[in-house]
């Protein structure tokens, strides 16, 4: 799984059990509580179910993590300083992450 994952872009994969975790499921609430969440209202709406693999999924026994660096091929600093050329966002740049990490995904299903 590791060689595929590497294959289709993915940094870094990890396993972990499944387990749902009382401190994690309090730091949640206190960072939703806080308003960390900002306008993402579907955080506090399902928060019930992400405090843990197994308030999602509960037959889950493991769970597999995955990374994948979406950075920008240009250095995103590389213009600053220099006022008369215009920048775009780094988060506009490339492709939407969502799909890129959701095609991977897909693929190593």
């Amino acid at each position: 799984m590791k060689a595929e994952a590497a294959r289709l872009g993915f940094a870094t994969v990890g396993f972990a059990p499944a387990e749902d975790d009382a401190l994690r499921a309090a730091r949640l609430h206190d960072w939703i509580a806080a308003g960390h969440h900002g306008s993402m209202q579907w955080m506090e709406d399902r928060a019930d179910v992400r405090q843990g693999p197994q308030s999602m999924w509960p037959e889950a026994r493991s769970v597999i993590a995955l990374g994948m660096s979406y950075a920008p091929e240009v250095d995103p600093l590389a213009l600053e300083g220099e006022a008369e050329k215009a920048r775009i966002s780094v988060y506009a740049q490339g492709r939407d992450y969502h799909d890129v990490v959701k095609k991977a995904l897909k693929a190593l299903a």
